[in-house]
Protein backbone atom coordinates (compact mmCIF):
# COMPACT_ATOMS: atom_id res chain seq x y z
CA UNK A 1 0.00 0.00 0.00
CA UNK A 2 2.72 2.47 1.03
CA UNK A 3 4.80 1.41 -1.98
CA UNK A 4 1.85 2.21 -4.27
CA UNK A 5 1.42 5.63 -2.67
CA UNK A 6 5.16 6.34 -3.02
CA UNK A 7 5.12 5.30 -6.68
CA UNK A 8 2.11 7.55 -7.27
CA UNK A 9 3.96 10.46 -5.67
CA UNK A 10 6.98 9.76 -7.86
CA UNK A 11 4.74 9.68 -10.93
CA UNK A 12 3.14 13.01 -10.03
CA UNK A 13 6.56 14.51 -9.36
CA UNK A 14 7.85 13.35 -12.73
CA UNK A 15 4.82 14.90 -14.42
CA UNK A 16 5.47 18.18 -12.61
CA UNK A 17 9.15 18.16 -13.55
CA UNK A 18 8.17 17.42 -17.13
CA UNK A 19 5.80 20.40 -17.16
CA UNK A 20 8.43 22.67 -15.66
CA UNK A 21 10.90 21.53 -18.30
CA UNK A 22 8.57 22.44 -21.16
CA UNK A 23 7.70 25.81 -19.60
CA UNK A 24 11.40 26.65 -19.21
CA UNK A 25 12.05 25.41 -22.76
CA UNK A 26 9.31 27.63 -24.17
CA UNK A 27 10.65 30.77 -22.48
CA UNK A 28 14.23 29.92 -23.41
CA UNK A 29 13.15 29.94 -27.06
CA UNK A 30 11.96 33.54 -26.75
CA UNK A 31 15.14 34.58 -24.93
CA UNK A 32 17.23 32.93 -27.66
CA UNK A 33 15.39 34.67 -30.48
CA UNK A 34 15.58 37.98 -28.60
CA UNK A 35 19.36 37.80 -28.15
CA UNK A 36 20.41 36.27 -31.47
CA UNK A 37 21.81 38.57 -34.20
CA UNK A 38 19.11 39.67 -36.60
CA UNK A 39 18.21 37.06 -39.19
CA UNK A 40 18.45 38.57 -42.72
CA UNK A 41 15.05 39.75 -43.92
CA UNK A 42 13.54 39.94 -40.44
CA UNK A 43 12.94 42.89 -38.15
CA UNK A 44 13.70 42.56 -34.43
CA UNK A 45 9.98 42.29 -33.64
CA UNK A 46 9.50 39.75 -36.44
CA UNK A 47 12.33 37.61 -35.10
CA UNK A 48 10.88 37.69 -31.59
CA UNK A 49 7.43 36.84 -32.95
CA UNK A 50 8.86 33.68 -34.49
CA UNK A 51 10.18 32.84 -31.02
CA UNK A 52 6.69 33.43 -29.58
CA UNK A 53 5.24 31.24 -32.34
CA UNK A 54 7.60 28.40 -31.38
CA UNK A 55 6.81 28.98 -27.71
CA UNK A 56 3.12 28.65 -28.51
CA UNK A 57 3.77 25.44 -30.46
CA UNK A 58 5.68 23.88 -27.54
CA UNK A 59 3.04 24.85 -24.97
CA UNK A 60 0.05 23.85 -27.12
CA UNK A 61 1.56 20.47 -28.07
CA UNK A 62 2.91 19.46 -24.64
CA UNK A 63 0.23 21.26 -22.54
CA UNK A 64 2.24 21.93 -19.36
CA UNK A 65 -0.27 24.74 -18.77
CA UNK A 66 -4.02 24.75 -19.43
CA UNK A 67 -4.65 25.86 -23.02
CA UNK A 68 -6.55 29.04 -21.98
CA UNK A 69 -3.64 30.09 -19.74
CA UNK A 70 -1.30 29.66 -22.69
CA UNK A 71 -3.65 31.92 -24.67
CA UNK A 72 -3.36 34.63 -22.01
CA UNK A 73 0.42 34.14 -21.86
CA UNK A 74 0.71 34.77 -25.60
CA UNK A 75 -1.06 38.10 -25.18
CA UNK A 76 0.95 39.45 -22.27
CA UNK A 77 4.27 38.22 -23.70
CA UNK A 78 3.88 40.41 -26.77
CA UNK A 79 3.07 43.36 -24.51
CA UNK A 80 5.97 42.78 -22.06
CA UNK A 81 8.52 42.46 -24.87
CA UNK A 82 7.26 45.64 -26.52
CA UNK A 83 5.95 44.25 -29.79
CA UNK A 84 2.56 45.86 -29.13
CA UNK A 85 0.92 47.94 -26.43
CA UNK A 86 -1.59 46.41 -24.01
CA UNK A 87 -4.34 48.43 -25.68
CA UNK A 88 -3.46 46.93 -29.06
CA UNK A 89 -3.18 43.42 -27.67
CA UNK A 90 -6.44 43.35 -25.72
CA UNK A 91 -8.30 45.02 -28.58
CA UNK A 92 -8.41 41.52 -30.06
CA UNK A 93 -11.31 40.83 -27.73
CA UNK A 94 -13.20 43.53 -29.60
CA UNK A 95 -13.18 41.33 -32.69
CA UNK A 96 -16.77 40.50 -33.65
CA UNK A 97 -15.86 36.82 -34.01
CA UNK A 98 -15.20 36.67 -30.24
CA UNK A 99 -18.73 37.89 -29.51
CA UNK A 100 -20.15 35.55 -32.14
CA UNK A 101 -18.47 32.70 -30.28
CA UNK A 102 -19.86 33.87 -26.92
CA UNK A 103 -23.38 34.21 -28.33
CA UNK A 104 -23.20 30.82 -30.07
CA UNK A 105 -22.01 29.13 -26.86
CA UNK A 106 -24.91 30.65 -24.89
CA UNK A 107 -27.43 29.51 -27.52
CA UNK A 108 -25.97 25.98 -27.48
CA UNK A 109 -26.06 25.96 -23.68
CA UNK A 110 -29.75 26.94 -23.78
CA UNK A 111 -30.54 24.11 -26.20
CA UNK A 112 -28.82 21.70 -23.82
CA UNK A 113 -30.44 23.23 -20.73
CA UNK A 114 -34.00 22.53 -21.89
CA UNK A 115 -33.11 19.05 -23.21
CA UNK A 116 -33.91 19.91 -26.83
CA UNK A 117 -30.70 18.24 -28.01
CA UNK A 118 -31.91 14.88 -26.67
CA UNK A 119 -35.10 15.16 -28.70
CA UNK A 120 -33.02 15.81 -31.81
CA UNK A 121 -30.70 12.88 -31.05
CA UNK A 122 -33.33 10.22 -30.34
CA UNK A 123 -35.61 11.33 -33.16
CA UNK A 124 -32.77 11.15 -35.69
CA UNK A 125 -31.55 7.77 -34.41
CA UNK A 126 -35.10 6.40 -34.58
CA UNK A 127 -34.97 6.59 -38.39
CA UNK A 128 -32.05 4.12 -38.55
CA UNK A 129 -33.00 1.58 -35.87
CA UNK A 130 -33.79 -1.43 -38.09
CA UNK A 131 -30.38 -2.20 -39.64
CA UNK A 132 -27.03 -2.40 -37.79
CA UNK A 133 -24.97 -0.85 -40.59
CA UNK A 134 -27.50 1.91 -41.25
CA UNK A 135 -27.74 2.46 -37.50
CA UNK A 136 -24.03 3.37 -37.34
CA UNK A 137 -24.56 5.67 -40.33
CA UNK A 138 -27.46 7.20 -38.41
CA UNK A 139 -25.19 7.86 -35.44
CA UNK A 140 -22.67 9.61 -37.67
CA UNK A 141 -25.31 11.70 -39.48
CA UNK A 142 -27.05 12.60 -36.20
CA UNK A 143 -23.77 13.77 -34.63
CA UNK A 144 -22.88 15.75 -37.75
CA UNK A 145 -26.28 17.47 -37.92
CA UNK A 146 -26.22 18.41 -34.24
CA UNK A 147 -22.67 19.74 -34.71
CA UNK A 148 -24.12 22.31 -37.10
CA UNK A 149 -25.86 23.92 -34.10
CA UNK A 150 -23.70 22.96 -31.12
CA UNK A 151 -19.95 22.77 -30.44
CA UNK A 152 -18.63 19.32 -31.41
CA UNK A 153 -17.42 18.46 -27.91
CA UNK A 154 -20.94 19.07 -26.57
CA UNK A 155 -22.44 16.74 -29.16
CA UNK A 156 -19.89 14.02 -28.37
CA UNK A 157 -20.63 14.37 -24.65
CA UNK A 158 -24.37 14.04 -25.40
CA UNK A 159 -24.06 10.93 -27.57
CA UNK A 160 -21.59 9.07 -25.34
CA UNK A 161 -24.17 8.00 -22.71
CA UNK A 162 -26.84 7.45 -25.39
CA UNK A 163 -24.73 5.08 -27.47
CA UNK A 164 -23.23 3.45 -24.37
CA UNK A 165 -26.72 2.62 -23.02
CA UNK A 166 -27.65 1.07 -26.38
CA UNK A 167 -24.49 -1.06 -26.49
CA UNK A 168 -25.00 -2.19 -22.89
CA UNK A 169 -28.59 -3.18 -23.68
CA UNK A 170 -27.21 -5.33 -26.51
CA UNK A 171 -24.71 -6.92 -24.06
CA UNK A 172 -21.74 -6.18 -26.32
CA UNK A 173 -18.24 -6.64 -24.89
CA UNK A 174 -16.02 -3.52 -25.09
CA UNK A 175 -13.06 -3.78 -27.52
CA UNK A 176 -14.37 -7.14 -28.82
CA UNK A 177 -17.46 -6.06 -30.71
CA UNK A 178 -16.94 -4.42 -34.11
CA UNK A 179 -20.45 -2.97 -33.85
CA UNK A 180 -19.41 -1.29 -30.59
CA UNK A 181 -16.20 0.03 -32.16
CA UNK A 182 -17.97 1.42 -35.24
CA UNK A 183 -20.77 2.96 -33.15
CA UNK A 184 -18.37 4.86 -30.89
CA UNK A 185 -16.05 5.90 -33.72
CA UNK A 186 -19.12 7.10 -35.64
CA UNK A 187 -19.78 9.51 -32.77
CA UNK A 188 -16.22 10.86 -32.81
CA UNK A 189 -15.91 11.09 -36.60
CA UNK A 190 -19.45 12.39 -37.12
CA UNK A 191 -18.82 15.26 -34.69
CA UNK A 192 -15.50 16.13 -36.34
CA UNK A 193 -16.89 16.15 -39.88
CA UNK A 194 -20.10 17.95 -38.90
CA UNK A 195 -18.13 20.68 -37.11
CA UNK A 196 -16.91 21.88 -40.52
CA UNK A 197 -20.39 22.66 -41.83
CA UNK A 198 -21.24 25.89 -40.02
CA UNK A 199 -19.48 28.54 -37.97
CA UNK A 200 -20.88 27.10 -34.72
CA UNK A 201 -19.35 23.60 -34.84
CA UNK A 202 -15.78 24.53 -33.90
CA UNK A 203 -14.04 27.60 -32.46
CA UNK A 204 -11.49 27.50 -35.30
CA UNK A 205 -14.27 28.52 -37.74
CA UNK A 206 -15.07 31.95 -36.23
CA UNK A 207 -11.34 32.37 -35.52
CA UNK A 208 -10.76 32.11 -39.26
CA UNK A 209 -13.46 34.59 -40.26
CA UNK A 210 -12.22 36.98 -37.56
CA UNK A 211 -8.69 36.94 -38.97
CA UNK A 212 -10.04 37.24 -42.54
CA UNK A 213 -12.11 40.26 -41.47
CA UNK A 214 -8.87 41.97 -40.41
CA UNK A 215 -7.70 41.44 -44.02
CA UNK A 216 -10.86 43.12 -45.32
CA UNK A 217 -12.41 39.79 -46.41
CA UNK A 218 -16.00 39.27 -45.25
CA UNK A 219 -17.38 35.74 -44.92
CA UNK A 220 -21.04 35.36 -43.94
CA UNK A 221 -22.66 32.40 -42.21
CA UNK A 222 -24.20 31.30 -45.52
CA UNK A 223 -20.90 31.79 -47.38
CA UNK A 224 -19.19 29.42 -44.97
CA UNK A 225 -21.89 26.79 -45.52
CA UNK A 226 -21.50 27.08 -49.30
CA UNK A 227 -17.75 26.53 -48.99
CA UNK A 228 -17.77 23.77 -46.33
CA UNK A 229 -20.94 21.71 -46.80
CA UNK A 230 -19.70 19.83 -49.91
CA UNK A 231 -16.82 18.46 -47.82
CA UNK A 232 -19.25 17.34 -45.10
CA UNK A 233 -21.65 15.73 -47.59
CA UNK A 234 -18.87 13.78 -49.32
CA UNK A 235 -16.78 12.90 -46.25
CA UNK A 236 -19.60 11.49 -44.09
CA UNK A 237 -20.53 8.46 -46.24
CA UNK A 238 -16.93 7.86 -47.31
CA UNK A 239 -15.56 7.81 -43.75
CA UNK A 240 -18.53 5.65 -42.67
CA UNK A 241 -17.62 3.19 -45.44
CA UNK A 242 -14.01 3.14 -44.19
CA UNK A 243 -15.29 2.14 -40.74
CA UNK A 244 -17.39 -0.65 -42.26
CA UNK A 245 -14.35 -2.03 -44.10
CA UNK A 246 -11.97 -1.65 -41.13
CA UNK A 247 -14.39 -3.26 -38.67
CA UNK A 248 -16.92 -5.56 -40.40
CA UNK A 249 -20.05 -5.55 -38.25
CA UNK A 250 -20.69 -8.98 -36.75
CA UNK A 251 -24.35 -8.65 -35.70
CA UNK A 252 -27.55 -8.74 -37.73
CA UNK A 253 -30.21 -8.18 -35.06
CA UNK A 254 -30.48 -4.85 -33.25
CA UNK A 255 -33.87 -5.39 -31.63
CA UNK A 256 -32.39 -4.49 -28.25
CA UNK A 257 -31.11 -1.19 -29.69
CA UNK A 258 -34.56 -0.41 -31.11
CA UNK A 259 -36.16 -1.07 -27.72
CA UNK A 260 -33.61 1.12 -25.94
CA UNK A 261 -34.26 4.02 -28.33
CA UNK A 262 -38.02 3.57 -27.81
CA UNK A 263 -37.47 3.59 -24.02
CA UNK A 264 -35.35 6.73 -24.21
CA UNK A 265 -37.94 8.47 -26.39
CA UNK A 266 -40.61 7.57 -23.84
CA UNK A 267 -38.45 8.93 -20.99
CA UNK A 268 -37.74 12.12 -22.92
CA UNK A 269 -41.47 12.56 -23.45
CA UNK A 270 -43.29 14.94 -25.72
CA UNK A 271 -41.70 18.22 -26.61
CA UNK A 272 -42.49 20.88 -23.99
CA UNK A 273 -43.58 24.48 -24.41
CA UNK A 274 -40.16 25.72 -23.26
CA UNK A 275 -38.45 23.46 -25.80
CA UNK A 276 -40.69 24.81 -28.57
CA UNK A 277 -39.76 28.35 -27.52
CA UNK A 278 -36.05 27.48 -27.52
CA UNK A 279 -36.35 25.81 -30.92
CA UNK A 280 -38.12 28.90 -32.28
CA UNK A 281 -35.37 31.23 -31.05
CA UNK A 282 -32.73 28.88 -32.50
CA UNK A 283 -34.47 28.78 -35.90
CA UNK A 284 -34.89 32.56 -36.02
CA UNK A 285 -31.22 33.06 -35.10
CA UNK A 286 -30.01 30.64 -37.77
CA UNK A 287 -32.25 32.26 -40.41
CA UNK A 288 -30.90 35.69 -39.46
CA UNK A 289 -27.36 34.36 -39.71
CA UNK A 290 -28.05 32.94 -43.15
CA UNK A 291 -29.84 35.94 -44.65
CA UNK A 292 -28.74 39.01 -42.67
CA UNK A 293 -25.23 38.31 -41.34
CA UNK A 294 -23.78 40.68 -43.98
CA UNK A 295 -26.01 43.54 -42.80
CA UNK A 296 -23.74 46.31 -41.45
CA UNK A 297 -25.96 46.97 -38.42
CA UNK A 298 -26.31 43.32 -37.43
CA UNK A 299 -23.41 41.10 -38.47
CA UNK A 300 -22.68 37.61 -37.19
CA UNK A 301 -21.86 38.79 -33.66
CA UNK A 302 -24.90 41.05 -33.32
CA UNK A 303 -27.26 38.25 -34.33
CA UNK A 304 -25.50 35.78 -32.00
CA UNK A 305 -25.79 38.13 -29.02
CA UNK A 306 -29.45 38.87 -29.91
CA UNK A 307 -30.17 35.12 -29.97
CA UNK A 308 -28.40 34.69 -26.62
CA UNK A 309 -30.41 37.53 -25.04
CA UNK A 310 -33.66 36.03 -26.36
CA UNK A 311 -32.74 32.69 -24.81
CA UNK A 312 -32.43 34.41 -21.41
CA UNK A 313 -35.56 36.57 -21.86
CA UNK A 314 -37.70 33.55 -22.81
CA UNK A 315 -36.43 31.57 -19.81
CA UNK A 316 -34.59 28.96 -21.85
CA UNK A 317 -31.50 29.54 -19.74
CA UNK A 318 -30.52 31.54 -16.66
CA UNK A 319 -27.33 33.48 -16.10
CA UNK A 320 -26.27 30.92 -13.51
CA UNK A 321 -26.52 28.17 -16.13
CA UNK A 322 -24.61 30.32 -18.61
CA UNK A 323 -21.77 30.74 -16.11
CA UNK A 324 -21.60 26.97 -15.61
CA UNK A 325 -22.05 25.73 -19.18
CA UNK A 326 -20.29 28.23 -21.44
CA UNK A 327 -16.63 27.20 -21.97
CA UNK A 328 -15.06 30.55 -21.10
CA UNK A 329 -11.60 29.04 -21.39
CA UNK A 330 -12.12 28.67 -25.14
CA UNK A 331 -12.69 32.43 -25.34
CA UNK A 332 -9.35 33.08 -23.63
CA UNK A 333 -7.62 30.54 -25.89
CA UNK A 334 -9.24 32.26 -28.85
CA UNK A 335 -7.98 35.68 -27.70
CA UNK A 336 -4.42 34.41 -27.50
CA UNK A 337 -4.72 32.76 -30.92
CA UNK A 338 -5.98 35.87 -32.66
CA UNK A 339 -3.32 38.12 -31.09
CA UNK A 340 -0.64 35.63 -32.14
CA UNK A 341 -1.91 35.76 -35.71
CA UNK A 342 -2.08 39.56 -35.63
CA UNK A 343 1.47 39.85 -34.30
CA UNK A 344 2.82 37.44 -36.91
CA UNK A 345 1.30 39.50 -39.71
CA UNK A 346 2.09 43.02 -38.48
CA UNK A 347 5.75 42.23 -37.77
CA UNK A 348 6.27 40.50 -41.12
CA UNK A 349 7.23 37.20 -39.44
CA UNK A 350 4.57 35.19 -41.28
CA UNK A 351 5.64 36.59 -44.64
CA UNK A 352 9.29 35.72 -43.93
CA UNK A 353 8.37 32.11 -42.99
CA UNK A 354 6.21 31.79 -46.11
CA UNK A 355 9.05 33.07 -48.30
CA UNK A 356 11.49 30.56 -46.77
CA UNK A 357 9.05 27.70 -47.32
CA UNK A 358 8.45 28.69 -50.93
CA UNK A 359 12.19 28.82 -51.65
CA UNK A 360 12.54 25.24 -50.38
CA UNK A 361 9.71 23.75 -52.43
CA UNK A 362 8.78 24.37 -56.03
CA UNK A 363 6.12 27.09 -56.32
CA UNK A 364 3.37 24.84 -57.64
CA UNK A 365 -0.12 25.92 -56.49
CA UNK A 366 -1.46 22.35 -56.38
CA UNK A 367 1.51 21.13 -54.32
CA UNK A 368 1.15 24.09 -51.95
CA UNK A 369 -2.57 23.39 -51.49
CA UNK A 370 -1.86 19.74 -50.79
CA UNK A 371 0.99 20.64 -48.44
CA UNK A 372 -1.21 23.02 -46.40
CA UNK A 373 -3.88 20.35 -46.01
CA UNK A 374 -1.48 17.59 -45.01
CA UNK A 375 0.53 19.72 -42.59
CA UNK A 376 -2.61 21.11 -40.90
CA UNK A 377 -4.24 17.70 -40.44
CA UNK A 378 -1.16 16.08 -38.97
CA UNK A 379 -0.38 19.07 -36.74
CA UNK A 380 -3.94 18.91 -35.45
CA UNK A 381 -3.35 15.28 -34.48
CA UNK A 382 -0.92 16.36 -31.75
CA UNK A 383 -2.36 19.65 -30.51
CA UNK A 384 -5.54 21.69 -30.07
CA UNK A 385 -7.14 22.35 -33.44
CA UNK A 386 -7.66 26.00 -32.49
CA UNK A 387 -3.96 26.24 -31.67
CA UNK A 388 -2.95 24.51 -34.90
CA UNK A 389 -5.13 26.81 -36.99
CA UNK A 390 -3.84 29.86 -35.10
CA UNK A 391 -0.23 28.85 -35.81
CA UNK A 392 -0.80 28.20 -39.52
CA UNK A 393 -3.31 30.88 -40.58
CA UNK A 394 -0.83 33.78 -40.68
CA UNK A 395 1.62 31.61 -42.65
CA UNK A 396 -1.15 30.54 -45.04
CA UNK A 397 -2.19 34.15 -45.58
CA UNK A 398 1.41 35.12 -46.27
CA UNK A 399 1.76 32.28 -48.79
CA UNK A 400 -1.30 33.60 -50.62
CA UNK A 401 0.47 36.94 -51.13
CA UNK A 402 3.43 35.12 -52.69
CA UNK A 403 1.40 32.71 -54.85
CA UNK A 404 -1.23 34.65 -56.77
CA UNK A 405 -3.13 31.49 -57.81
CA UNK A 406 -4.08 30.89 -54.15
CA UNK A 407 -6.26 33.61 -52.62
CA UNK A 408 -6.20 34.49 -48.89
CA UNK A 409 -9.73 33.06 -48.61
CA UNK A 410 -8.73 29.72 -50.13
CA UNK A 411 -5.59 29.36 -47.99
CA UNK A 412 -7.61 30.17 -44.85
CA UNK A 413 -10.36 27.70 -45.72
CA UNK A 414 -7.78 25.00 -46.37
CA UNK A 415 -6.28 25.43 -42.93
CA UNK A 416 -9.53 25.97 -41.00
CA UNK A 417 -11.37 22.98 -42.48
CA UNK A 418 -8.36 20.66 -42.44
CA UNK A 419 -7.93 21.59 -38.77
CA UNK A 420 -11.17 19.78 -37.94
CA UNK A 421 -10.30 16.46 -39.52
CA UNK A 422 -7.99 14.63 -37.15
CA UNK A 423 -9.00 10.98 -36.80
CA UNK A 424 -5.89 9.07 -35.69
CA UNK A 425 -5.02 9.94 -32.08
CA UNK A 426 -7.02 10.20 -28.85
CA UNK A 427 -5.69 13.69 -28.11
CA UNK A 428 -6.49 15.00 -31.59
CA UNK A 429 -10.09 16.11 -30.98
CA UNK A 430 -12.47 16.28 -28.00
CA UNK A 431 -14.72 13.75 -29.76
CA UNK A 432 -11.90 11.20 -29.97
CA UNK A 433 -11.02 11.63 -26.30
CA UNK A 434 -14.62 11.55 -25.07
CA UNK A 435 -15.59 8.40 -26.98
CA UNK A 436 -12.29 6.65 -26.11
CA UNK A 437 -13.28 6.95 -22.45
CA UNK A 438 -16.16 4.52 -23.16
CA UNK A 439 -13.66 1.66 -23.50
CA UNK A 440 -15.29 0.25 -26.64
CA UNK A 441 -12.25 0.81 -28.86
CA UNK A 442 -8.49 0.89 -28.39
CA UNK A 443 -5.91 3.43 -29.54
CA UNK A 444 -4.86 0.88 -32.16
CA UNK A 445 -8.46 0.73 -33.46
CA UNK A 446 -8.52 4.52 -33.67
CA UNK A 447 -5.26 4.64 -35.62
CA UNK A 448 -6.30 1.77 -37.91
CA UNK A 449 -9.42 3.58 -39.10
CA UNK A 450 -8.04 7.08 -38.62
CA UNK A 451 -5.10 6.87 -40.99
CA UNK A 452 -7.35 5.93 -43.90
CA UNK A 453 -9.95 8.53 -42.89
CA UNK A 454 -7.21 11.16 -42.81
CA UNK A 455 -5.86 10.19 -46.22
CA UNK A 456 -9.27 10.17 -47.91
CA UNK A 457 -10.23 13.53 -46.34
CA UNK A 458 -6.95 15.05 -47.56
CA UNK A 459 -7.99 14.09 -51.10
CA UNK A 460 -11.56 15.32 -50.61
CA UNK A 461 -10.44 18.78 -49.43
CA UNK A 462 -7.82 18.95 -52.19
CA UNK A 463 -10.31 18.24 -54.98
CA UNK A 464 -12.94 20.54 -53.44
CA UNK A 465 -10.35 23.33 -53.26
CA UNK A 466 -9.06 22.92 -56.81
CA UNK A 467 -12.26 22.13 -58.70
CA UNK A 468 -15.01 23.74 -56.56
CA UNK A 469 -13.56 26.72 -54.70
CA UNK A 470 -11.08 27.83 -57.36
CA UNK A 471 -12.46 26.25 -60.53
CA UNK A 472 -16.22 26.70 -60.01
CA UNK A 473 -16.65 29.50 -57.45
CA UNK A 474 -13.57 31.41 -58.59
CA UNK A 475 -12.34 32.13 -55.05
Amino acid sequence: MNENIDSLKDKNSSVNYKNIFFIILSFSIIITFSTLPLIPGLSRDGQIMIGILLMAAVLWITEPLPLPITGILLMITQSFIGIATPAQIFAAFGNQAVFFLIGAFIIAAAVKNVGLHKHFAFTLLNFFKNNPKLFTLGIMISCAVLSFFMPEHGVAALFLPIVTSILISMKLIPKQSNFGKVSMLSVAYGCSIGSLGTLIGGARNPLTIGILAEQGISVTFFDWMIYAMPIVIIALPVVWLILQIAFPIEITDITAASKEIANQLAITGKITKKQVTTLSVLCVTVLLWIFLSSHPQLGLAGIAILGAVLMVVTGSISWGNIEKNVPWGIILLYGGAITLSHGMQTTGASKWIAHQLLTIVEVNPCLIILGLIIFTIFLTEVMSNVGAVALLLPIGLAISTEVTEISPLVSSLLIALSGGLAFMLVIATPGNAITYSSGYFSTRDLSKAGIFANLICILIIFFIAVFYWIGFLGL
